[in-house]
Formats: C-alpha cells, sequence, structure tokens
C-alpha cells in the first residue's frame, strides 16, 4: 500500500462490490442476494462485517429487507432531492404520484427547553404537538413530527394537516418559505415505527432533523422524519 494511502475497511470493499454488482446488473432489480452466510464465506469475513455492508447498502436504497424472506435488491424507489424546499405533497405530484397525510397526533402541549430553543420561544410556550403518516399512493413513506408556534398559527386545523401543512401557510397565511436546516443521522426502527412500515426491525432507516425558515428570518417550524428506506430514498444535491 502507498505511504499515506488509508486502508480501506473490509465491510467497505463489500459495499463497494455489492453496489458493483447492483449496477452491473449481476443482481438484478427485485432479485434476492446471497445470504449472510454465504456472503461471509465468499468474502472470508464475518457474518458482523457482511451485515455492516448490507446495512448501509439498505440506508442508501440500494438493498431491502424481507423479514423471514431474505435481502433483496431494491425496485425503483420515490427519491427525493433537496434542491429547493418543497412540501411532500408537491414532491409527490412532480413524480406522479398521489399524496396523502394521516394524522396521528395532533395537541397543544408546552414547549419543552429543547422545542423552544429550536423555535426561538420562551419555555413553556404553547405549540402544536404534530404527528403525520405521509405515505405516496397509499405507500407510507415517512413518519413526520412537528412543532410550530400556537400564537403564530392560532387557526392550523386537523382538516388543514390532513392535506397540505405548506399550502396552508403559503396559499391561506400568504408567507413565503425560505430555506430550510436538517441533519440527517441513521437509526434502528423502533415498534412503532415497525408497526406503520411492516419493516425488517435489523434494517437501519433514516432520521431527518429539520428547521424550516420563513422570508422574514422566523422560523416556520422544527420537524424529525423518519424515513422508509425501503420505499422512499431521501438525497441532498448541493450547490455552490
Amino acid at each position: 500500500m502507498p505511504k499515506g494511502q488509508k486502508k480501506i475497511p473490509k465491510y467497505k470493499m463489500i459495499e463497494n462490490d455489492i453496489l458493483q454488482n447492483i449496477k452491473s446488473g449481476r443482481y438484478p432489480k427485485g432479485a434476492p442476494i446471497e445470504t449472510e452466510q454465504e456472503l461471509s464465506s465468499r468474502y472470508e469475513v464475518s457474518r458482523v462485517t457482511v451485515r455492516q455492508a448490507t446495512n448501509n447498502l439498505v440506508a442508501r436504497g440500494y438493498l431491502s429487507r424481507s423479514q423471514g424472506s431474505g435481502t433483496y435488491v431494491s425496485e425503483q424507489k420515490v427519491v427525493s432531492r433537496a434542491t429547493t424546499v418543497k412540501s411532500f405533497t408537491e414532491e409527490m405530484k412532480a413524480m406522479g404520484k398521489q399524496a396523502s397525510s394521516e394524522v396521528l397526533d395532533f395537541r397543544v402541549v408546552p414547549a419543552s427547553e429543547e422545542i423552544s430553543r429550536k423555535l426561538q420561544l420562551e419555555i413553556g410556550s404553547p405549540v402544536y404537538h404534530i404527528v403525520r403518516l405521509r405515505r405516496a399512493d397509499g405507500e407510507p413513506m415517512m413518519i413526520e413530527t412537528s412543532y410550530m408556534s400556537v400564537v403564530d398559527y392560532p387557526d392550523l386545523t386537523y382538516e388543514r394537516l390532513s392535506r397540505s401543512k405548506y399550502r396552508y401557510i403559503e396559499e391561506e397565511k400568504k408567507l413565503t418559505i425560505a430555506h430550510s436546516h436538517h441533519v440527517v443521522v441513521p437509526i434502528m426502527p423502533t415498534e412503532e415505527m415497525i408497526g406503520h412500515f411492516d419493516c425488517d426491525p435489523a434494517s437501519p432507516l433514516l432520521k431527518v432533523f429539520n428547521t424550516t425558515y420563513l422570508a422574514d428570518g422566523n422560523i416556520l417550524d422544527y420537524t424529525e422524519l423518519v424515513i422508509n428506506t425501503e420505499k422512499y430514498q431521501y438525497q441532498s444535491i448541493r450547490q455552490k
């Protein structure tokens, strides 16, 4: 190995090799790949190393797992490319899909220290706690948990949340959404997430922490998105 060159971890080499096999067509879309035992024998590594490689490919959207069945090359997924701030409804419409929202929880709570900091409100200020299951053509894509100021949006209703929250902000409130800041991390699914997504308990999901800002500099909301990586592939493109 040339001096100064970093050693590539074994799991990363396996991840890259499987990805190359997917792109070359050796593993067709929808087809199963070898079992963990078969892969560990082929690459002469532990099953833990193989699982790390395949977990990464599941999180990236190239593989999916079916509990009790195996690991498969993913079919075409809904892909989100975060270039501009768009609502989920707008994204799905652009892809020819019908978006829908199921409101799982909608109530007013006092802002905790963390939420008050995120929304730049005083601790204890009334905020909406909103949980929605977002679907595309009936398929569950994400669980969205949002917090918004009650004082700023006193007329927010269950009916409005069942449609498009951004449409309510832009068309009814006549406000302009400027930009959002988000952080993406992998997580393991909880029982609640497994129940909504019917996903493999051993496969990671993506969680997005998102703060959306209005053109006047005020914060619209703070949202945590849990993405069903077997159905919805999240990508971010940054422009210079």
